[in-house]
C-alpha cells in the first residue's frame, strides 16, 4: 500500500469518526459467514451471481440450517457440501422458469417502427435502428409481486413499474445507466415507459432517502452520478408533460439532491479560499457483496481492519462514480495517478463530472421552484448553482491547458491528466467563458491529446492499466457528454468536431452490430466495431446506454451520416 504517513492518518481519522454500517441489513446478502464462505469458495466465476440468488426458504431457516452445517464440519464446510447447501436453499431465478422474480415485459408504448426511423436517411443505419428498437423489448423487465411479499428472500428492491435493464450480468435497474436509456426511449416515442421508470426512482427516494447504485439491497449504501433531475428535464422536454413539474415531484428531487449536499459536499481550500464542492464517498464496512472475493483478496495483506475498510470504502466510492475502475481514482505516494487498485483514494478526489452534473441539477431545479412559486428553494438552489460554478472555474479549470481537471483535495493540486470526464462542464453549461474563446481552447486540447485520431471513439483515458474505465476502452456516456458539450458551444469548429466524433462512434457501433448482432457495453477506441475489455468481469452485451446514445446521435445526425463513410458532418 503506497500511502504516506500524513495521507494514511487523514484516511483513518475520517474513518474512525464515523460508525460504519454494512452494505445493507441482510445477514445473507451483505454480511455474515454464509456470504463470506460462499464467495471465498468461488462457487461461481462471478461474485455477483450468489448475491443475486433468491432464497427458497425464509431467511431465519436458511441461517439456522447453515449454522448446523458449520457445526457439523467443525466450522469449515467443504466446497462440495457448501455447493449442495446453496443448491438446496437458493434458486437462480433467470435459469429457473418456475421463479418469477423478474418477468420479461413488453412496454405498452413500444412500437415496431418509431418515428425516428423517418429521420434516418441511410438505409443501413435505418435498418440497424429498427433492430436496436427491438432490443428495448429484450431488455424490458417488470418485478413480480412475490418480490414485495417477502423482501428478505431476495436481494431485489421492489419497483412498481416496468423498466429497462442494462443487459448481460446487470439484470436490475441501475441509476446513471438509465439517463441514457431514458434518452433513447424518448427518441423512440416511449414516453409512458420513461415516466414509469422515473416514478420507480421516486419510489426509491421515498423508501431509502436516495437512489442506490442499482435496485439491489447490497447497493443501498452507495449511489451513482445524480442524474434524476436531468432525467425529469429530458422527459418533460420530450413529452411536453409540464404537469409533471409539480410540488410533489420537486420535493422528491429536492430530497435526492439534499442527500448529496449533506453527504458528499466537502470543503476545498485553494489560494486561501474555501469552496463547497462534491466528491464520491460511500462509507460502509466490508467488501462489496457483489465483488466480495475480489475485494477481500485485494485487502488481504493489510495489517488492520481499519486499513481494510479504508480500501473497501474507496472501492465503493469509485463504484458510486460509475467509473469502476480507473487510474482516475489512484493517488500514489508521489501524488500521481500511477499505481494499482491498492492506491485507490476516491474520497480525496473532486471529480469534474460530478460537480458539473450537480451544477446542472441545481440550475434546473431552481428554475422549476421559481415556476411553482417556491422562492425560498429557488434562491437556495440558485445560490448553490452560483457557488458551484465558481468552484468549478476557480478549482477545476486549467487556464494553460484550456480544460477542466479533477482536483486532489489531499495534496491540494489539480490532477493534470486526460480523462474524458474533463469535458463534462461543456455538457451542463457549467462555465461563464466567452464561447468562441472556450471553443478554441477545447478544440486545441482535443488536437493536443490526439483524441481525433482514434478510430473507434474517444477513450476514457490515455493510460493502459487493464482497468475497464481506462485506455483503450470507450464508453457511450462519455461520448455523449463530449459530443453534446461541443454541440452546446454552438461554434462552427465545435459543431464540426462534434460531428466527426459522433460519426466515428455511430460507425463503430454499427460495424460491431453488423458483425455480431450485438450492442456492447463498451468499445475499443482503436479498433472499429470491437468491444472493450479489462476489469473485473467479462464484457457484457445488451446494452442499454449504448443503444440510448446511438438513438440520440441518429436523431440529431440521421439526415447526414452514411454507413459507407464513418466521417460525416451535418453539412455533408
Amino acid at each position: 500500500m503506497l500511502l504516506g504517513a500524513a495521507l494514511l492518518l487523514a484516511c483513518l481519522t475520517e474513518l474512525r469518526a464515523q460508525s460504519l454500517k454494512p452494505s445493507c441489513e441482510s445477514p445473507i446478502y451483505c454480511q455474515g459467514e454464509l456470504l463470506h464462505d460462499v464467495q471465498m469458495a468461488r462457487l461461481y466465476n462471478d461474485s455477483k451471481t450468489f448475491v443475486d440468488l433468491k432464497l427458497r426458504k425464509p431467511e431465519k431457516e436458511v441461517l439456522n440450517a447453515y449454522e448446523n452445517l458449520k457445526n457439523k464440519y467443525n466450522r469449515t464446510v467443504p466446497k462440495e457440501q457448501l455447493r449442495g447447501f446453496v443448491d438446496e436453499y437458493f434458486v437462480d431465478c433467470p435459469a429457473d422458469p418456475k421463479c418469477k422474480e423478474l418477468e420479461v415485459w413488453v412496454p405498452t408504448d413500444w412500437k415496431a417502427k418509431p418515428n425516428i426511423l423517418d429521420r434516418i436517411k441511410d438505409s443501413n443505419y435505418r435498418d440497424w435502428a429498427e433492430k436496436m428498437n427491438v432490443i428495448w423489448k429484450d431488455l424490458s423487465r417488470k418485478m413480480s409481486s412475490t418480490v414485495l411479499k417477502d423482501e428478505t428472500m431476495t436481494s431485489l428492491i421492489y419497483l412498481p413499474n416496468g423498466f429497462v435493464i442494462p443487459g448481460g450480468r446487470f439484470k436490475e435497474m441501475y441509476y446513471w445507466d438509465n439517463y441514457w436509456i431514458i434518452k433513447g426511449l424518448l427518441h423512440c416515442d416511449m414516453y409512458e415507459t420513461v415516466r414509469g421508470v422515473i416514478e420507480n426512482f421516486f419510489e426509491l427516494v421515498k423508501k431509502i432517502g436516495h437512489i442506490p447504485n442499482g435496485s439491489r439491497v447490497y447497493y443501498k449504501q452507495r449511489s451513482q452520478p445524480p442524474l434524476l433531475t436531468l432525467m425529469v428535464d429530458a422527459y418533460v422536454r420530450a413529452s411536453r408533460d409540464e404537469s409533471f413539474i409539480n410540488r410533489g415531484t420537486l420535493e422528491i428531487l429536492h430530497k435526492e439532491l439534499m442527500y448529496f449536499i449533506k453527504n458528499r459536499q466537502v470543503d476545498v481550500v485553494k489560494n486561501n479560499t474555501v469552496f463547497k464542492m462534491y466528491r464520491y464517498y460511500a462509507p460502509s464496512s466490508g467488501p462489496r457483496p457483489e465483488s466480495y472475493r475480489e475485494d477481500f483478496l485485494l485487502a488481504g495483506d493489510l495489517p488492520s481492519e481499519d486499513l481494510k475498510n479504508k480500501l473497501y470504502i474507496n472501492l465503493k466510492s469509485a463504484a458510486e462514480s460509475g467509473w469502476d475502475f480507473s487510474s482516475r481514482w489512484y493517488i500514489a505516494e508521489n501524488g500521481t495517478n500511477e499505481g494499482t487498485l491498492k492506491d485507490i483514494l476516491t474520497e480525496f478526489i473532486i471529480p469534474v463530472d460530478l460537480n458539473a452534473i450537480l451544477f446542472g441539477c441545481f440550475e434546473t431545479i431552481s428554475r422549476w421552484f421559481q415556476f411553482v412559486g417556491d422562492y425560498e428553494k429557488y434562491w437556495f438552489y440558485r445560490f448553490k448553482a452560483i457557488e458551484l460554478a465558481t468552484g468549478i472555474e476557480r478549482v477545476l479549470w486549467n487556464k494553460r491547458d484550456g480544460i477542466w481537471y479533477d482536483y486532489d483535495n489531499f495534496n491540494r493540486k489539480q490532477r493534470e491528466y486526460f480523462y474524458s470526464s474533463n469535458f463534462a462542464p461543456l455538457w451542463t453549461g457549467a462555465y461563464t467563458f466567452y464561447r468562441p474563446e472556450l471553443s478554441r481552447k477545447i478544440i486545441n486540447y482535443i488536437f493536443k491529446t490526439g483524441l481525433d485520431k482514434h478510430k473507434g471513439g474517444t477513450p476514457q483515458s490515455l493510460y493502459d492499466t487493464n482497468e475497464q474505465w481506462d485506455y483503450p476502452n470507450a464508453w457511450a456516456p462519455n461520448q455523449a457528454i463530449l459530443i453534446q458539450g461541443l454541440q452546446r458551444l454552438g461554434t462552427r469548429e465545435a459543431e464540426e468536431m462534434a460531428a466527426q466524433l459522433a460519426s466515428k462512434w455511430v460507425y463503430t457501433n454499427y460495424r460491431g452490430f453488423e458483425k455480431t448482432g450485438k450492442m456492447f457495453e463498451k468499445y475499443n477506441a482503436d479498433k472499429v466495431g470491437v468491444g472493450g475489455g479489462g476489469g473485473e468481469y467479462e464484457p457484457q452485451e445488451g446494452f442499454g446506454w449504448s443503444n440510448g446514445v446511438i438513438f440520440e446521435l441518429l436523431d440529431y445526425y440521421g439526415r447526414y451520416f452514411r454507413s459507407t463513410n464513418r466521417v460525416g458532418t451535418r453539412s455533408g
